[in-house]
């Protein structure tokens, strides 16, 4: 009776066991498969996370050029509104007639023409003058145009002058070409028996000669500071070269002559120590460089391609190309290379014909609806 109670409890345990490792398994089994199945989503959330960073990466590539232009739009307002830029706007007048203005600082005013005659635009009352008024024998659209606080010059085959204090008018009867205003004389190449250039003085009616020109090429004049630039191509065929000449403007002598192993040298400008300009040696490779007048060498600047240039000090203003076009931007001279100014920037228009006055202002034609001019103060930038 009694072995077979054990039996019976022996067989019963081993069951037991057995069912209870069978159970184990099957709810191990089902432990990890719920396992898997709830792990498996945060691995399918890697894809959509990636994807979605990639997105925002895109985006932000995308997005960048617009906020830096937005920035550069908005400081260009602040420049404007902290008077660094003033921007000035002629209403009513066609773009032709103000690609060639001229700004005098000591008036505030803008000189220009139209084909009928020549006006004063005062920017602080926005009111328009008229300087010199329509005649039948002049299209004054075409005319060369140079004005300053006393005089306004012009003409094509003759020189006109005004003498804004008086109203009074005269011409001098004869050709010329390549006129500068100097305060209260102008600089010319009159053409009476050989090439000379000039200096007339507009208060006395007197005529001097300056300089006789040798070569049989082009020549150009620039003046700074009271000394006078006269650059004229010798033209050799062996030996091609620029003659430069500088005179002092109150002695009217020559302070010092260079001679210098290119073509041409064109688009002078006589800052300081040096005279800028585009040299050429072989008649159609121009480089914006400069003579150094300290050791008569000439050193080409690293520049961007332009097709034009103006320069004061170390600030250097050039038409560079932009996309189809090309517009001005502003750069910073360092050595000999041309570090950008974001300044101009952020303007949402064709900027052109570059050019400073004599206390660095530096006065560009806006293309846009406006057609505003802008004056740049360099002395107010940082």
């Amino acid at each position: 009776m009694t072995n077979d109670v054990q039996n019976q409890l022996d067989s019963t345990l081993m069951e037991r066991l057995v069912l209870e490792d069978t159970v184990k398994q099957r709810i191990l089994h089902q432990a990890h498969q719920r396992l898997e199945t709830k792990q498996s989503p945060k691995r399918s959330t890697k894809k959509p996370i990636m994807t979605a960073a990639a997105c925002v990466f895109v985006a932000s590539v995308i997005t960048v050029p617009y906020i830096q232009q937005e920035q550069q739009e908005r400081a260009f307002q602040e420049a404007i509104s902290q008077e660094t830029i003033q921007k000035v706007i002629i209403s009513n007048e066609a773009y032709p007639n103000l690609i060639n203005s001229i700004y005098v600082e000591e008036n505030n005013e803008i000189i220009h023409t139209d084909e009928r005659g020549i006006y004063s635009y005062s920017i602080d009352n926005q009111t328009e003058t008229v300087l010199v008024s329509p005649t039948e024998n002049i299209e004054f659209s075409s005319v060369s145009l140079l004005a300053n606080e006393n005089w306004v010059i012009w003409g094509n085959s003759e020189i006109h002058i005004l003498n804004r204090a008086t109203g009074k008018e005269r011409v001098l009867l004869e050709d010329y070409i390549d006129v500068q205003l100097i305060g209260n004389q102008i600089l010319y190449l009159g053409f009476d028996d050989m090439p000379v250039y000039y200096l007339y003085d507009l208060a006395t009616d007197q005529k001097m000669k300056l300089h006789d020109l040798k070569g049989n090429g082009s020549s150009f004049t620039d003046v700074r500071n009271g000394r006078i630039a006269v650059v004229e191509e010798l033209g050799e065929k062996t030996d091609s070269s620029v003659h430069v000449s500088i005179y002092t403007l109150e002695s009217r002598k020559i302070w010092q002559t260079y001679t210098v192993p290119y073509e041409s040298i064109s688009y002078l400008t006589f800052d300081d120590d040096r005279i800028y300009g585009q040299f050429s040696s072989n008649g159609s490779d121009l480089s914006l460089g400069y003579l150094d007048l300290a050791t008569g060498k000439v050193h080409i600047l690293d520049v961007p391609e332009n097709s034009a240039y103006a320069i004061y000090d170390n600030y250097l203003a050039l038409s560079v190309t932009k996309e189809e076009s090309d517009t001005v931007k502003l750069f910073h001279l360092k050595e000999d290379t041309a570090e950008p100014i974001e300044t101009l920037n952020g303007v949402g228009e064709r900027l052109v014909k570059p050019r400073f006055n004599e206390s660095g202002k530096l006065i560009v034609n806006g293309e846009g609806p406006e057609t505003p001019l802008y004056l740049i103060d360099t002395k107010k930038l940082q």
